[in-house]
């Protein structure tokens, strides 16, 4: 459900297949490693100049959250065993970490269009 919703959004607003490929991992990449059946994930797209912006709110894993953060070379743990911050700097243009209450965070993505 979620590769429709992407790819029709990116469909309309012109987003080349090989940025949408991006966007999908990007997005999944994320999902991967958060716990199954807890809250709420929510991922609103946005059409910006020149290409998308992405907000995937809700996510729990603290592990991923101080990856994304760090500035210190990455190590593997339980709660993140993937590079995600190598990742998204591969797939995306730019991303933000967002702090919301509950000990939540989101994730803003900047994608260039081309």
């Amino acid at each position: 459900m979620l590769r429709v919703f992407i790819s029709g959004f990116a469909c309309r607003h012109d987003l080349p297949v090989d940025r949408l490929d991006d966007v999908q991992l990007a997005v999944e990449t994320l999902l991967v490693e958060e716990p199954e059946g807890e809250g709420e994930l929510v991922l609103e797209i946005t059409a910006a100049a020149g290409g998308l912006t992405l907000h995937l709110a809700g996510l729990r894993n603290q592990g991923v959250k101080a990856a994304l953060l760090a500035t210190d070379p990455f190590q593997p743990g339980e709660d993140c065993l993937l590079d995600v911050r190598v990742l998204l700097d591969s797939l995306v243009d730019g991303y933000r970490v967002l702090d919301v209450p509950a000990g939540l965070f989101a994730l803003e993505m900047d994608m260039r269009a081309s």
